[in-house]
């Protein structure tokens, strides 16, 4: 979990995560020795701040006048500052809604707050959500039911969502729930797995490259903060991949140290191979695990 967070504030830019190999320990995954936060921007100009203290700003933007705001940022705040006003009392209003229809509400436009809640705005001691009595709701979580058993299997990609499906139908096992992923909206649908009842186990298959690999170890902090049990590579589904290498160009080669951070997710037995696809800058699709080959090798259930 902490490599994956970590791995997103980098992508964010908020921390930069060492470069070369003695900068990381030896654990798995590896974790950096530290991290460097990047160099703060410069100061506003003074207009700046005197455009933020002319406002008669809400009790709950109270800290506007004190902060170094730009502009924008002040134009923004002007446009929450009017919302609460006029909500003032409303019990209605002020009851909490989706995000995207308070940024709706507040900035005519439902995907504003998607872009601001990234920004210095929400800074610890600034905006949260719940001034603007609202949530994040995680997207909606696809998913057939095909026994009572406790174990959760979430497909990354639609096509061997079904073939996977078909074939756990006559004889599910363990598996209470097949669940489609979506690529990178299960980092956060995870957490819609807590409305699911009886899972006490989550498998997870994907593609075998940078973002396959990615996507369930993000998705394991949702899981764990939503009070699951951590996501797990669905071990014989991986090892059948691999077996029979269908190996297709990536966008790009992974550095050997990220390669390393990736597969560490993976057991101990695939973690070799599975690196030296990543480094090679060649993939492995789920889809080449197709009907006719789960079909002959059933030992793909043994860990499901």
């Amino acid at each position: 979990m902490l490599s994956a967070l970590l791995d997103e504030l980098a992508d964010h830019h908020l921390v930069q995560l060492p470069r070369g190999r003695d900068g990381w320990d030896n654990a798995q995954p590896p974790l950096p020795r530290w991290i460097r936060l990047p160099s703060p921007t410069s100061t506003p100009k003074p207009t700046t701040t005197r455009a933020a203290a002319a406002v008669v700003w809400r009790r709950e933007l109270s800290w506007a006048t004190a902060e170094n705001l730009t502009p924008s940022q002040v134009e923004v705040l002007k446009l929450i500052n009017r919302w609460l006003r006029d909500t003032d009392g409303d019990s209605e209003r002020r009851s909490i809604v989706p995000m995207r229809e308070r940024s709706l509400e507040i900035f005519g436009d439902e995907k504003r707050l998607d872009s601001l809640i990234v920004t210095t705005l929400f800074a610890p001691g600034r905006l949260r959500l719940d001034t603007l009595h609202t949530e994040r709701i995680p997207p909606p979580l696809a998913y057939e039911r095909l026994g009572g058993g406790s174990t959760l299997l979430v497909i990354e990609n639609s096509d061997t969502f079904e073939t996977i499906t078909t074939l756990l139908e006559a004889n599910p096992g363990n598996i209470g729930y097949v669940a489609f992923g979506g690529g990178h909206a299960f980092e956060a649908s995870a957490a819609r797995v807590a409305r699911l009842t009886g899972v006490r186990d989550i498998a997870y298959y994907g593609d075998l490259d940078d973002d396959g690999l990615t996507i369930p170890q993000r998705a394991n902090a949702t899981a764990v903060a939503s009070g699951l049990p951590p996501i797990r590579p669905a071990h014989g589904l991986y090892r059948l991949l691999l077996q029979h290498s269908d190996q297709r160009p990536a966008p790009k080669p992974v550095d050997r140290l990220d390669a390393e951070r990736r597969v560490a997710w993976l057991p101990s037995t695939l973690r070799p191979q599975a690196a030296n696809i990543l480094i090679s800058g060649t993939r492995l699709p789920q889809e080449a695990t197709g009907m006719a080959l789960l079909r002959r090798d059933n030992s793909w259930r043994d860990d499901l």
